[in-house]
């Protein structure tokens, strides 16, 4: 895919193509340097922040620091899933950009690169390239080769959606609470035929936070692999699946050596899953569901 300059990308895009959300909640340090890294990009978009409810001063030097930002600042916390929701339905442009708030674009061009990128794909779902900057420099969601690649699903810190797609299909399933709302969504994507595609060019900075809590990521992370089951998985698969993913939890939680969360959140999944099956579950297809295995385990090719 050709690349253009800055100048040429300015011409094409007038008007924002793309809203930045960021969802956060006592991490201004963090925050802070989010924004001013959004600052220095090269392309015209906009900024919304979704304060889930901070006491560390977020809201008040957000508004201080940041006035070409939208802020909303709640008064109590639902988690980011929910704010990300929000902040979709409150964007008014094409695209959005979900970055978490640990995360950085170091390099100028990328809000442009990611604007030619949706213009000439008119993609439903975007994997950008990140790098978790405290694990390796290598980077993660990167195509594999020339030519447009698709994937199972995308990293919370580094995605991009059609926003009237996202919103067609309800955005998030806020049930998940916390973690593992992108895998659930796009599988649905893929029921509906739209590819999340890799996106190219420069890669986001993932900065992981020492503000979170691996308790409860050990907790929801492995709750919500068995929601994803109960709620996507056709019949006759879901046994398996099922089985599967409590074994895999389980005996990470035991290599982790962090095994108590792992396995009550395997638990809280199994007895989630019965009480909200009724409303939730809405298996995707086997052909959609094998597509969805084989992605998991290898990128394609389109095209």
């Amino acid at each position: 895919m050709q690349t253009q300059s800055s100048e040429e990308s300015n011409s094409l895009f007038s008007e924002e193509m793309i809203t930045v959300m960021i969802s956060t909640k006592n991490r201004w340090q963090d925050l802070e340097k989010a924004l001013l890294s959004l600052r220095k990009q090269d392309l015209k978009h906009k900024v919304i922040v979704m304060d889930d409810n901070s006491d560390d001063g977020t809201s008040e030097n957000v508004a201080r620091l940041f006035p070409e930002v939208t802020l909303y600042s709640h008064q109590e916390s639902r988690g980011y899933i929910v704010r990300r929701n929000e902040a979709v339905r409150l964007a008014t442009t094409p695209y959005v950009l979900s970055i978490d708030d640990d995360c950085t674009l170091e390099h100028p061009g990328i809000i442009s690169e990611m604007a030619e990128f949706c213009r000439e794909t008119r993609c439903a779902a975007v994997a950008w390239p990140y790098i978790d900057v405290k694990v390796s420099n290598c980077v993660q969601s990167v195509s594999p080769s020339e030519g447009l690649w698709q994937g199972c699903t995308f990293k919370g810190c580094a995605f991009i959606v059609d926003r009237i797609i996202f919103l067609r299909l309800n955005g998030f399933r806020e049930s998940f609470c916390h973690q593992g709302e992108e895998e659930d969504f796009c599988i649905r994507l893929l029921q509906f035929g739209f590819p999340v595609l890799l996106g190219k060019g420069h890669a986001i900075h993932h900065h992981e936070s020492t503000k979170r809590s691996w308790e409860r990521m050990d907790f929801y992370g492995s709750r919500n692999l068995i929601l994803f089951a109960v709620f996507n998985v056709p019949v006759i698969f879901l046994p398996f699946q099922i089985a599967a993913s409590a074994i895999n939890c389980i005996l990470y939680g035991f290599k982790l050596k962090r095994p108590y969360q792992k396995t009550r959140g395997v638990i809280y999944g199994i007895l989630d899953g019965i009480r909200l099956s009724q409303v939730e579950r809405k298996p995707v297809s086997v052909k959609s569901f094998v597509r969805y295995r084989k992605l998991k385990s290898k990128y394609h090719k389109i095209g």
